[in-house]
């Protein structure tokens, strides 16, 4: 099953898909800019939360800091963090905010919604195929979420 999804009122050029698989679904996302696309992998990664899960908005930022060497291994690592946060934290990231750090790391500052019991479907984002090239429109991102 293949699903595209469009975020209504959402920047022109950005949105993702799901692609199931028997034991991994993978996100193919877009967004005109590093930072959106980081930001759409959120999103993504949120409309697999059911919204039964979903308790309070924590208006709360937190930091995080992505020190992968490359954007893909960067995106990895990103959604590994919200793995974390959802499973051991029982917190979800809606909303984020990034910036390139030092060392062409990235520092992201997010806030999100606490769940009513931790979220287990995900165990990982992995590195198996996981890219961010160039598009015609900006940045296309791939990267499989292990289930």
């Amino acid at each position: 099953m293949s699903t595209l999804s469009e975020r209504p009122g959402s920047d022109s050029g950005t949105g993702h898909e799901l692609v199931d698989h028997t034991s991994e679904v993978t996100l193919r996302l877009r967004a005109p800019t590093f930072p959106a696309l980081l930001a759409e992998a959120t999103h993504a990664f949120a409309g697999l939360v059911p919204s039964a899960l979903r308790g309070m908005a924590d208006d709360r930022w937190r930091d995080f800091r992505l020190r992968a060497p490359d954007r893909a291994a960067q995106l990895v690592e990103w959604l590994n963090e919200v793995v974390y946060s959802c499973e051991a934290e029982q917190w979800l990231p809606t909303e984020v905010e990034t910036e390139q750090g030092d060392g062409g790391g990235v520092r992201i500052r997010a806030r999100g919604v606490a769940l009513a019991a931790p979220f287990v479907l995900v165990k990982a984002a992995t590195l198996h195929n996981a890219s961010v090239r160039e598009g015609s429109d900006g940045l296309e991102g791939e990267v499989t979420l292990d289930v």
